[in-house]
Parts: C-alpha cells; sequence; structure tokens
C-alpha cells in the first residue's frame, strides 16, 4: 500500500520483477515541501525489506530524476536553501543517492545548484550520473539561444562540465552504450536538430541537423515552461526520433544510428496529437499538455492522437522502422469524447494504455489496454469508475 501519497511520479520496474516507485505525500509541517517517499515491492507486489524510505531523512526537500541501475534505485534528490537565499547564491544543492535492495542509502556530494534549474531538466544515465541541461534564451528574435548540459555523479560536478551548447537544448535520453542523445531547436525559426555527446561530454557522431520543423515539448502554453524541446525517442542501437506534435498535425523524422534520415521518414499525419487533462465547462486553463509519444522494442514509435470529430474516440498509432503503420494499427477507442493519455511499452512489445473516457454523471472513468504487439486487446480493466 502507498497510503497517504498525493501522487507517485516514477514507476521503475527492475529484471528480477520487482519495482520502485516515488511517491509525493503530504507536505510537511512548518516546511513547505512534500515528503517524497520510496517505495520497493518484490514481483508478488509485497513490500521488500527495509523499505519503504523518506529522502528527507536523508536532508532532501524533493528529487530531479531517478533510474534503477541493476537493482539499485539512483536518485538525483535536492535541498532547497529556502531563507537563505541571497543575491546570486545557489537555490540550493542538489546530489546522487542510491538505494540498494536491501534499503541502505547512500549520499554523494552535494552540488549547488541555480534558480533557473533543475524541475523536468535532468535525466540519470545508465551510469549512474544525472545528466541536465539549463538555458539562457535570447532577448529578442535576432539573439542567440544557449544551453548548458550539467553532470553530477556521486562523486560531485563530473570532470569536463558544464558543456555550452547553442541553441535550446532538451533533456537528454540514451542509447545502449550509453550515449546522450539531446534534441536542439535553434535559429530563427527554431528548427530541429539533434545532437550526440559521449559521457565526457565529447561530441560524437550520429548528431542530424535540418530536420525542417520546431520539436516540441509535452505542454503547450505554460510560462516558460514549453519553450524546450522534448528529448529525442533513441533506440539502443541509437535510432533516434524527434517529434513534432501539435494540435491539428503531427510529424516525426527519423534518423539511423549515424545521423542521417531514413527511409520512409518523416512520417506525417493531419491527425492532431492527444492533449491531456480535464478542464471544466467555464473554466479558464492556461496550460496544456501533450500525451507523451513513446518508443517500444524493435523501434517502433507510438503516437497518441486526438479524436477527428466529436462523435469520435481518440487513438492510438504504431508505425515501423520504415516509416509505415504497424498492421492492426492504429487502435480506436470506441466512446465519443475518450482520449488514450498514456502508453507504456513491455520488453515483449505489450503496449499498456490508459484511456480515459467521459461518463454520464459528468465524470471520467479511467481503464487500462492491454495490447499486443499486432494491436490485439488482451485484456481492459477500469482502475477509475466515478
Amino acid at each position: 500500500m502507498v497510503d497517504g501519497t498525493t501522487s507517485c511520479e516514477h514507476l521503475l520496474p527492475v529484471d528480477d520483477g520487482s519495482v520502485r516507485i516515488l511517491c509525493t505525500l503530504e507536505n510537511r509541517v512548518g516546511t513547505g515541501f512534500a515528503v517524497v517517499r520510496a517505495y520497493g515491492f518484490d514481483s508478488k507486489g509485497r513490500s521488500l525489506a527495509g523499505w519503504p524510505i523518506d529522502l528527507d531523512r536523508y536532508g532532501a526537500d524533493g528529487y530531479f530524476a531517478a533510474r534503477v541501475i541493476g537493482s539499485e534505485l539512483t536518485v538525483l534528490a535536492w535541498k532547497s536553501l529556502g531563507n537563505e537565499i541571497k543575491q546570486g547564491q545557489p537555490a540550493g544543492n542538489a546530489w546522487i543517492a542510491t538505494v540498494a535492495a536491501d534499503g541502505t542509502v547512500r549520499a554523494g556530494s552535494k552540488v549547488p545548484y541555480g534558480t533557473n534549474c533543475c524541475t523536468n531538466a535532468f535525466a540519470v544515465g545508465p551510469d549512474g550520473v544525472a545528466y541536465g541541461t539549463t538555458h539562457q534564451f535570447g532577448q529578442s528574435p535576432s539573439a542567440a539561444n544557449l544551453s548548458e548540459l550539467l553532470a553530477i555523479s556521486f562523486a560531485g560536478v563530473r570532470t569536463g562540465f558544464p558543456v555550452a551548447i547553442a541553441g535550446i537544448a532538451s533533456v537528454p535520453a540514451f542509447d545502449a552504450a550509453g550515449r546522450l542523445h539531446l534534441t536542439i531547436n535553434d535559429g530563427p525559426d527554431q528548427l530541429a536538430a539533434t545532437l550526440v555527446l559521449d559521457t565526457a561530454g565529447q561530441m560524437v557522431g550520429g548528431g542530424s541537423g535540418g530536420l525542417g520543423f520546431s520539436a516540441t515539448d509535452v505542454c503547450v502554453g505554460i510560462e516558460g515552461s514549453c519553450e524546450v524541446p522534448a528529448a529525442p525517442l533513441v533506440g539502443a542501437d541509437g535510432t533516434t526520433f524527434v517529434v513534432g506534435a501539435y494540435f491539428r498535425s503531427t510529424i516525426v523524422a527519423g534518423m539511423s544510428p549515424s545521423g542521417q534520415a531514413m527511409a520512409g521518414w518523416p512520417y506525417r499525419s493531419d491527425a492532431g496529437h492527444q492533449g491531456i487533462g480535464i478542464c471544466p465547462a467555464g473554466a479558464v486553463c492556461d496550460g496544456y499538455n501533450f500525451a507523451a509519444p513513446t518508443m517500444g522494442p524493435g523501434n517502433v514509435v507510438y503516437l497518441l492522437h486526438a479524436a477527428a470529430s466529436t462523435s469520435a474516440g481518440g487513438r492510438i498509432v504504431a508505425i515501423g522502422p520504415d516509416g509505415r503503420l504497424v498492421a492492426g494499427w492504429p487502435v480506436r477507442l470506441k466512446r465519443a469524447g475518450s482520449e488514450v493519455w498514456s502508453a507504456v511499452l513491455a520488453a515483449d512489445g505489450n503496449a499498456y494504455v490508459l484511456a480515459i473516457e467521459p461518463e454520464p454523471n459528468n465524470g471520467h472513468s479511467a481503464t487500462i489496454l492491454a495490447l499486443a504487439p499486432d494491436s490485439t486487446v488482451l485484456y481492459t480493466t477500469t482502475v477509475i469508475d466515478p
């Protein structure tokens, strides 16, 4: 049980069938910060010995990123300086914390971070290092945009970092070799490119420019948070996909591990990408999120599209490495107004999809659909039924 939590942001599987979950609890009295609790469950759903673990006991107010490496949970934790912050001083400290399968916690060296850092800006690589980006936006359309790539290891700031990057860089994604792949928006029209670096911060082959469109994030209209493109989708072999997701169209560029455009790409559709979130009737909703595209085994890209009309439901599309629809796809939701909000791919190619559907009482139900690689529905389970 995960009693007392307000949300669980990360579900991280382990090869032995166990899982690690990071959840947010109610704010600690007098601090203004929520408690982040790490849970560990075995393959039968039983709590592991030594778990759960509250990160605040080890000095953390929260965390920026997490990953399971082997059976060890690796977290980039942070501590705010709060009222201690002074002009020109860091906003807080960040460090790598690890939690072994038996619940043993180790804390690495603390690194100061600034006020323009770091929520959704970091990802933990397979080497246990947290890599992230900060940005300096030009003050006019003709002014240069700049980024810095940061790296925090257990020992502190990684040698050779930060690395300066022209343009606005995404958080990195990683291939099987641990190389960092970033999406870059640059130039007056913010046209997309990709960049590949090794773990020392040196540029290596595989990057690509001239994609011809602006890469998007998973959010729209939220001040200050949507100008940074989303990380590319990267296969184990370095095959890379960059997505431009819009309300009335979708475009995806596909590049080989060497950075060359692959035959059949880009994929283009006049279907709008699915927005997530429910804005009550009569309310003013300032921001909007897109359902994140994802990638499965065999470098198959999954896109979540909005319904084509008010009488239809949303759909999930599978695009093969040749840029064509996979046989049996798309899968369309039958109920008018229904939406696909997220999809997760398992190692066997099965897709687990969260469908949100309107109900007669003005509420919404939530159902998990399990889909085989050929789109066969394996099962459905309604998890919220108002």
